[in-house]
């Protein structure tokens, strides 16, 4: 008994001090990370270099691609070192034919970090304004990973913005983690959710060393300098650890919209795995119209080859080959909206009766002028527009607004200031 007193005593002793270290190097690690904060970060995909001032920061993105090209939306999935440096190859190849908007999502890449409670709904919010305030008309969605819980959750609730929807690997990362760190996942996801543990994990996480073993294998030293310099800006921090806890997926059981407002088609893209292609991502439960295209790679990266497969299946595509009369010529961008004359709002009515209908198109067909025509949601092109009135935008743009002369839907035209 006497002895086990000084031995107590002496483990105690030894703890304390075991603590003091780690506080001590965890504080170093922090500090060290502060002070190699922020890298010179440049993005290297194509295309002129834009901002899109959002409610809770501003966007940064690149536009590139013949301006009445079709327009295309590439949308990254978040992670660690995420960007859209990683679809860079796509964005290469298809802006040879497409109007490409690439933007670095809300806390990652180029774009502002603030500090928020990062979360599905807020990207799903985000991309939606996007589509809307941006691009302004029907544009194919290319989502990557979580991204493609965001994509299909605002091609559901707003299909007019989204005429067709590329879903590369959807279910790629949960399998990545649990075939290569099968423990480690969790862990991190334990030690995200603690502030001061969350921010010594995250230093730890993007040093070289991490950076480099936690990559795909093969990839350049160019790519792991462009992981580093993404990881190593102020607020970086903020939208990683909410990935690491796991809180930027969206709950598939909550307030889902029916099937019937889901019509643009899907491409799911998947790697093949020991040749189990049974069955299509679960997140598609609904009658929609999926393809599929199995893609043998290693790691599920957008690489120069991954990406020609993917051009050349959308330049074949049937079904983004029927709409692509459909779908008006896309305006160059001017920032927030695009140019004079471009329709960036469309909001569906109550449907006029038939006699009303059939009265406006005989009267509209009696007038010897040309009527005044914007783009309809609705009825997927140009029609003329009914009861024209000026009126003012939220954004304090002034603009024409009216009404179907096809389908009765109220449609809005910019005009020039």
């Amino acid at each position: 008994m006497k002895n086990a007193l000084p031995r107590l005593k002496w483990l105690l002793r030894l703890s304390a001090f075991a603590s003091l270290l780690a506080g001590l190097g965890a504080a170093l690690t922090i500090i060290w990370h502060r002070l190699l904060t922020p890298q010179l970060l440049e993005s290297a995909l194509p295309g002129q270099a834009r901002l899109y001032r959002w409610r809770h920061g501003y966007i940064f993105y690149k536009l590139a691609g013949p301006e009445q090209g079709p327009p295309l939306v590439l949308w990254h999935a978040p992670g660690l070192a995420a960007s859209a440096y990683e679809l860079r190859e796509l964005a290469a190849f298809l802006g040879e034919h497409y109007r490409v908007y690439a933007p670095d999502l809300l806390g990652f890449g180029l774009s502002d970090r603030p500090a928020l409670p990062y979360n599905g709904p807020l990207y799903v919010e985000l991309l939606s304004d996007f589509l809307r305030e941006v691009v302004g008309q029907p544009a194919l969605l290319i989502a990557q990973g979580i991204s493609c819980q965001h994509a299909l959750d605002v091609a559901r609730r707003e299909p007019e913005l989204c005429r067709g929807l590329v879903m590369l690997w959807p279910e790629h990362e949960a399998e990545c983690w649990r075939e290569r760190f099968p423990w480690l996942r969790s862990l991190l996801a334990f030690l995200a959710r603690t502030p001061l543990l969350g921010s010594l994990t995250y230093c730890l996480l993007t040093t070289r060393l991490a950076l480099r073993a936690l990559s795909a294998p093969g990839q350049r030293q160019s790519d792991l300098d462009y992981s580093y310099a993404t990881t190593h800006q102020f607020g970086a921090e903020h939208a990683v650890r909410a990935w690491l806890a796991d809180r930027l997926r969206l709950e598939t059981d909550s307030a889902r919209p029916p099937a019937n407002s889901f019509p643009c088609p899907v491409l799911l893209v998947q790697a093949d795995s020991e040749g189990s292609k049974a069955h299509g991502w679960p997140g598609l439960q609904d009658p929609v119209a999926v393809e599929q295209l199995w893609i043998e790679t290693r790691d599920c990266t957008v690489d120069r080859q991954v990406a020609a497969l993917i051009s050349a299946r959308l330049s074949s595509w049937p079904a983004l080959a029927t709409q692509a009369e459909e779908v008006p010529t896309a305006a160059s961008d001017t920032g927030e909206a695009q140019e004079a004359f471009q329709i960036i709002e469309s909001e569906p009515a109550q449907s006029a009766p038939a006699s009303v209908v059939a009265q406006t198109q005989h009267q509209l067909a009696a007038e010897s002028e040309p009527a005044l025509e914007a783009y309809c949601v609705r009825c997927r092109q140009k029609s003329p527009m009914l009861a024209v009135s000026e009126t003012t935008l939220k954004n304090g743009r002034p603009a024409l607004q009216g009404t179907c002369a096809r389908c009765g839907a109220r449609m809005y035209r910019i005009v020039r200031r």
